[in-house]
């Protein structure tokens, strides 16, 4: 799994559906969690426009990662994001290869950090790891997750989420069979 795939899970799971937990909930919040990613090149305050905006960002992503899931893209909540985050073609990034020219966030700062994220989207397409990042199926779980099956057909982010869904599938056509359900 590549790093930008690594970022883009960390961040989309950084709320938690199931537990109805959100690591992103203040701006001192946001701040701690770019520094922690080396996004953020030194401590500065985040304000609630930068956090309202890496918040519609996380959202879109999810969305992306959706449609990933279900093999029916929609870049239109991410596009729509982008505009906010403008990025620039310049500066250099050393590869295996050379020196290569990349994207760059237009802005300093936090917002700046945030459009980081929207880099390693595209460096994710870029280096195939985009589609095999997902969003688990079980709807109370909506966890980000990575395929790393060779036909990209996982369903669920792991193993209990997909016992979960098929025990319900089971019991529901055993009580439309009339069947006992067991307990």
């Amino acid at each position: 799994m590549s790093s930008n795939a690594e970022l883009l899970i960390d961040f989309a799971n950084s709320v938690d559906h199931d537990e109805g937990t959100d690591d992103l909930t203040t701006g001192v919040e946001l701040t701690r969690w770019l520094l922690a990613r080396g996004l953020l090149e030194r401590r500065e305050p985040a304000t609630a426009e930068d956090l309202a905006l890496a918040l519609r960002l996380r959202d879109a992503l999810h969305e992306a990662l959706v449609g990933n899931h279900d093999r029916t893209p929609d870049w239109t909540a991410l596009e729509g994001v982008a505009t906010e985050l403008p990025l620039r073609l310049g500066g250099v990034l050393p590869t295996g290869r050379g020196i290569e020219p990349g994207l760059r966030p237009v802005r300093d700062g936090v917002p700046g950090a945030v459009s980081r994220i929207l880099v390693a989207v595209n460096a994710a397409v870029a280096d195939g790891s985009w589609p095999r990042v997902k969003i688990c199926s079980a709807d109370d779980c909506r966890w980000a997750y990575f395929d790393a099956t060779k036909n990209r057909s996982r369903a669920w982010c792991e193993w209990g989420c997909g016992n979960k869904a098929k025990t319900r599938n089971y019991r529901a056509r055993r009580r439309a069979a009339g069947g006992e359900t067991p307990v």
